[in-house]
């Protein structure tokens, strides 16, 4: 194997992790602006019908509810194994990857 193809295997593996980050950065970033949307209007709803006495909200079990629901997102986020995802995929795809989805991320 020459040192030309070696090169050029090695940036399109780069190349083609960055872009498939950049997609799914954009993608998330998108999907997360709709689920707050969704949420809070979901709440405001919540409020409106709690003031006009249709419905009584215990807020203390809901926020109970919702910080037990995020810390076990959060935890299952960070439990993630980050050096056996970059041992498989190898460092170039792993970093083009990351890079990618950072990008898509603030674009998106």
């Amino acid at each position: 194997m020459s040192l030309e193809t070696s090169i050029t295997s090695a940036l399109f593996t780069a190349g083609s992790g960055g872009v498939i980050g950049f997609l799914i950065g954009f993608a998330l970033k998108r999907v997360m602006k709709i689920m707050a949307v969704v949420v809070g209007l979901f709440l405001g709803g919540l409020m409106y019908l709690q003031t006009e006495s249709i419905i009584g909200v215990n807020w203390a079990k809901l926020q109970s509810f919702s910080e037990s629901a995020l810390s076990i997102i959060g935890n299952s986020i960070t439990a993630g194994h980050i050096s056996n995802i970059s041992g498989i995929l190898g460092i170039l795809l792993t970093g083009g990857l990351s890079a990618g989805l950072v990008l898509g991320f603030t674009k998106g």
